[in-house]
């Protein structure tokens, strides 16, 4: 691996954890999903993904080794490869994009309460069950961001990828 892709990555990492914690205060405002798949669209996929992996790693290692960061340091791998297999499908078919990042704005609220299996079945299904309004709105959220922030984001990455080259 050359030292541009190693910086690249320990950029988009350290960019996804200030995101994450910029707007983990603000209710219903997940900002982690439309970031990765903004980065995914550019990048390539190994990079998105070791970005995801490095920065679950340091959710981690700052906030602690708590039940659902574990399952960022699943989720967040797995959606990078995800958004980056679907790239070419994305970039011809831009109005899917909002319906994407909405869906898997809303599955994260539901995937994070699933390692509560390891405690409960009845009280994972009242967490889900629970935040199935939050997650409702997240995605919703997720969908409108994607719609007015997506390009203008998606032109200044790429503008970075091509300075960067």
């Amino acid at each position: 691996m050359r030292v541009k892709e190693i910086t690249r990555i320990a950029l988009m990492g350290a960019m996804m954890y200030a995101v994450f914690q910029a707007f983990s205060n603000i209710l219903y405002l997940e900002m982690i999903t439309f970031t990765i798949l903004s980065f995914s669209q550019v990048f390539s996929r190994k990079e998105v993904i070791l970005a995801c992996l490095l920065f679950s790693c340091i959710q981690i290692l700052l906030n602690g080794l708590m039940i659902w960061n574990v399952a960022y340091l699943i989720i967040f791998p797995v959606y990078g490869f995800l958004f980056s297999s679907h790239k070419k499908f994305l970039e011809n078919h831009k109005g899917c994009l909002p319906f994407y990042g909405a869906f898997f704005s809303f599955l994260i609220g539901q995937l994070v309460d699933l390692p509560f299996l390891l405690f409960s079945k009845t009280v994972t299904m009242i967490y889900m069950l629970m935040g199935l309004k939050t997650s409702l709105i997240q995605g919703l959220l997720t969908f409108i961001v994607l719609l007015f922030l997506f390009e203008p984001v998606h032109k200044i990455l790429e503008q970075i990828k091509r300075q960067s080259i």
